[in-house]
C-alpha cells in the first residue's frame, strides 16, 4: 500500500492484473481511488476451449482453472464495471477506454 501511494505522488499510475479477491481487496482499501474491471469470457466453456488451444498447460491445470472461473464469476457484479472478452481488440479498446475516463477525473 506505501508504493503505491508512493506511486501515485510521484504522478503516476498503477494497474493490477490480480484474482477476483484481490482485486476486491484493493477496491475495499481505495475505494473511489480505484477502478476495479472484472474480465469476463463469453462462457466457461469458451474459456475452457480457449485454454485448451492454447496447450501450454496440462489438463489437470486446466480443470483447475475452469472450476476456479465457475467460483470467480460468482463476483462479477460487485466489481465497477464488466468487459465481456469475447473478441480480444473489442475487449481491450473497452479496457483503455475505461481507464482513460477514469484518470480524467
Amino acid at each position: 500500500k506505501s508504493e503505491i501511494t508512493r506511486i501515485w505522488e510521484m504522478g503516476k499510475h498503477v494497474i493490477f492484473d490480480v484474482d477476483v479477491i484481490g482485486g476486491l481487496n484493493l477496491k475495499d482499501f481505495f475505494k473511489d481511488n480505484a477502478l476495479s474491471i472484472f474480465i469476463m469470457p463469453p462462457s466457461v466453456e469458451e474459456l475452457e476451449k480457449r485454454l485448451k488451444s492454447r496447450a501450454s498447460e496440462s489438463a489437470e491445470k486446466i480443470a483447475m482453472r475452469i472450476g476456479k472461473a465457475h467460483k470467480e464469476l460468482k463476483y462479477a457484479n460487485q466489481f465497477d464495471q464488466i468487459i465481456l472478452n469475447k473478441d480480444l481488440t473489442v475487449a481491450v479498446d473497452q479496457a483503455t477506454e475505461l481507464l482513460n475516463s477514469f484518470l480524467k477525473q
